[in-house]
């Protein structure tokens, strides 16, 4: 296991500044720890030197090519057993900052990261909110789409979902829009041979077996909340959220904190699941209608 590399008070000083790192580091065992960070790249987040966390990421050499990216420890792309790949479970946290969305199987994914936490453990995830960056043009991800990369148990982008990405994909940033541009206005991020190119990218890497790194999910935090609602009500998804954290003006992400809650009864955390979805929905929904009152004035 890694290290962190600052001290403890100077990550709580810098925790205390930077908000991002506050909710990336929600309810993280202070000052020792065991976890795991994923898809760290060359930005790992900034942990104090009691806390010992392994990389994950979905091979060892996925961002090799990137300058100072940090070793990768363990490679898992969401599909089978997380447990068996690190050898180890019991672990106090995980974090994943803008690495859901490339998740081919994301209740798989959830699934392995829950068996390797302790009761109590937190995952502690930033997701891109679609409406501020070039995700503006698709869909919400469904509980359909979900559903079906679980049953089948995708190990790698369907060709669907590399369609979708390339095809839809729109050549607009999140600053353009907080500062007025319309996406619906934006061109194809991949011009005018979008479409002919999302096919052969599909075609080619079904054919070939190839991985090809795409966003698979599309949400925002609304939407993300019905997903997690559903699924939990399938049972099929493990964790129960602390808190969601809407996208602020002028940036592109959200924050959400789960826990594996100590509860094994299946009827009675699907209880806790479903209220905790229901108490954070109403906290979005009154800061939207604060938010539209606000503008109105």
């Amino acid at each position: 296991m890694h290290p962190g590399f600052l001290s403890l008070d100077a990550f709580l000083a810098r925790r205390a500044a930077d908000r991002r790192l506050a909710r990336l580091t929600h309810d993280v065992p202070l000052p020792e720890a065991r976890g795991l960070e994923f898809g760290p790249a060359n930005n790992p987040t900034a942990l104090p030197e009691g806390i010992r966390v392994v990389y994950v990421d979905r091979a060892v050499d996925a961002q090799a090519s990137l300058d100072e990216a940090v070793p990768i420890d363990h490679a898992w792309a969401g599909s089978g057993s997380l447990a068996s790949v690190l050898g180890t479970d019991g672990l106090d946290f995980a974090i994943a900052a803008q690495v859901a969305q490339y998740v081919p199987n994301l209740l798989g994914w959830f699934r392995g990261i829950h068996a390797v936490l302790r009761p109590g453990g937190v995952l502690n995830l930033s997701l891109p909110d679609r409406r501020f960056m070039f995700d503006a043009g698709r869909a919400d991800s469904t509980i359909a789409e979900l559903v079906e990369a679980d049953l089948l148990d995708y190990g790698r982008p369907s060709p669907r979902q590399i369609f979708a990405h390339t095809y839809q994909a729109l050549a607009i940033e999140p600053g353009g829009i907080w500062a007025g541009e319309d996406p619906a206005r934006a061109p194809r991020l991949c011009g005018e041979a979008a479409l002919a190119l999302a096919y052969e990218h599909a075609r080619d890497t079904h054919a070939s077996g190839r991985y090809q790194e795409c966003h698979c999910w599309v949400f925002t935090p609304l939407s993300f909340l019905d997903l997690v609602e559903a699924a939990a009500r399938l049972g099929l998804f493990p964790f129960v959220l602390n808190r969601i954290a809407a996208t602020e003006p002028e940036q592109f992400e959200f924050y959400v904190s789960m826990r594996r809650d100590g509860e094994t009864d299946p009827e009675a955390l699907r209880g806790m699941q479903v209220g905790a979805v229901a108490h954070l929905r109403q906290i979005l929904e009154r800061q939207q209608r604060t938010a539209t009152l606000l503008a109105m004035r």
